[in-house]
């Protein structure tokens, strides 16, 4: 288990390394599992799935399989319903074959019906595999609500290294938004006393540097990078389920991305992957950080009710959930007390340079336009993508400061 196995009071079981899929019978058999769901999609089915099933059948291990029907599995509502219909009575264990979806599904799933999922990876995409939370869209709007940890999670750098080259991308995209989270949490941290542990920080900084520097091999699909790019993505996940909350790896990046999902989800248009929305939200969350000035002016009060209007008129059905829950403000004097600190965590940010060198390197998206996000839903993001979720962060800072316009 090589760096994970200090963390199996989080999660029972990691195995990563080539060759892989071929424990998965044995673990099931140690663990006396029965009546297992074997959960895919019509991709991943053909990645790893269809394996999984003939390694199951030789080793005698009765299942049942559950394929969604289309290339692109939305975690919603529907496909929640369709994957509660499919378990079959006294089912054991939620055996997931996937990335992020299909994780998030049998997580979410099998938290509503008490049954435990573990997860079969296929792609280096994201860093939900170790999470706690599951990413869904429930009535439109992108939410992660905590569920339940799987308990374990196989990830066999054969399977992972074929994926598509985008999900590789993807993947770095995520773990690079972790630079603008942990600014984030720690700008928190100072102005508001939000918690912040020494060893989860380390935990974040560990995955980011593990994935910085298997950059340049991914487009080669070398394995050494692969397996660093996928363990910095399960240590990701592993602090946000320590923590309890996605704080640690989620910050103005995924604030951003979210709301952008959740415009092109209320137009009826397909967003661009959330590891390419991260990795692009992170340079806007860097500049911002950037273009903070050398000595603030005490701004002029925020007209609140012209910005509550447009959370209406844009968060939809969401909005009367979001309207009641007020922004974390902090007044101006106080935040002037701290802007020596504010300035120093500016000052540590990487450049935004160096991360679209490394974006680019993958593949990766690193402009608005390359992921359909224009000018105009560009400023309304910047304007609202912290009313999605009341933390302090780059984008409250300035807000508070009167800068956002």
């Amino acid at each position: 288990m090589r760096i994970f196995g200090q963390y199996q009071n989080i999660i029972d079981h990691i195995e990563i390394g080539e060759g892989i899929l071929e424990t998965v019978p044995a673990w099931l058999n140690a663990k006396n599992y029965k009546n297992i769901l074997l959960v895919s999609d019509i991709n991943t089915h053909k990645a790893a799935g269809a394996r999984i099933a003939g390694l199951l059948s030789g080793a005698g291990i009765p299942f049942d399989e559950y394929i969604f029907n289309d290339d692109e599995v939305m975690p919603d509502e529907a496909s929640v319903a369709a994957l509660e219909a499919a378990i079959p009575d006294n089912c054991g264990l939620l055996l997931g074959v996937g990335s992020g979806t299909i994780n998030d599904l049998c997580k979410y799933a099998g938290h509503r019906v008490s049954i435990p999922s573990a997860i079969i990876a296929t792609a280096p995409s994201m860093d939900g595999y170790t999470a706690k939370g599951a990413a869904m869209v429930i009535a439109g709007m992108k939410v992660t609500p905590q569920t339940q940890c799987p308990v374990a999670v196989f990830c066999d750098i054969d399977v992972m290294r074929a994926a598509p080259e985008r999900m590789l991308a993807s993947g770095l995209g995520d773990i690079l938004g972790k630079y603008s989270a942990l600014a984030d949490w720690k700008l928190s941290h100072i102005l508001t006393g939000e918690p912040m542990p020494a060893d989860l920080t380390d935990v974040v900084e560990k995955a980011v540097r593990l994935c910085a520097n298997s950059a340049h091999g991914l487009a080669k699909r070398d394995p050494e990078a692969v397996l660093r790019l996928t363990e910095g993505l399960l240590l990701s996940g592993i602090a946000m389920s320590v923590y309890g909350d996605s704080r640690p790896a989620s910050g103005t990046e995924h604030h951003l991305s979210h709301y952008w999902e959740m415009r092109f989800l209320a137009e009826r248009k397909k967003p661009a992957s959330h590891g390419f929305t991260v990795g692009i939200g992170t340079l806007i969350a860097l500049r911002l950080w950037q273009s903070l000035p050398v000595l603030p002016k005490r701004p002029m009060p925020e007209d609140r009710e012209r910005t509550l209007a447009l959370v209406s008129e844009k968060y939809g059905p969401s909005a009367p959930a979001l309207l009641p829950v007020p922004n974390p403000n902090l007044d101006f004097n106080f935040i002037m007390e701290k802007w020596p600190e504010i300035q120093k965590i500016a000052r540590e940010n990487p450049e935004p340079a160096y991360i679209e060198g490394l974006l680019r390197l993958a593949g990766a998206p690193v402009m608005p336009s390359e992921a359909d996000i224009d000018g105009a839903l560009l400023k309304e993001s910047i304007l609202l993508a912290r009313e999605r979720k009341k933390v302090y962060t780059v984008l409250q800072l300035m807000g508070d400061l009167g800068l956002l316009d």
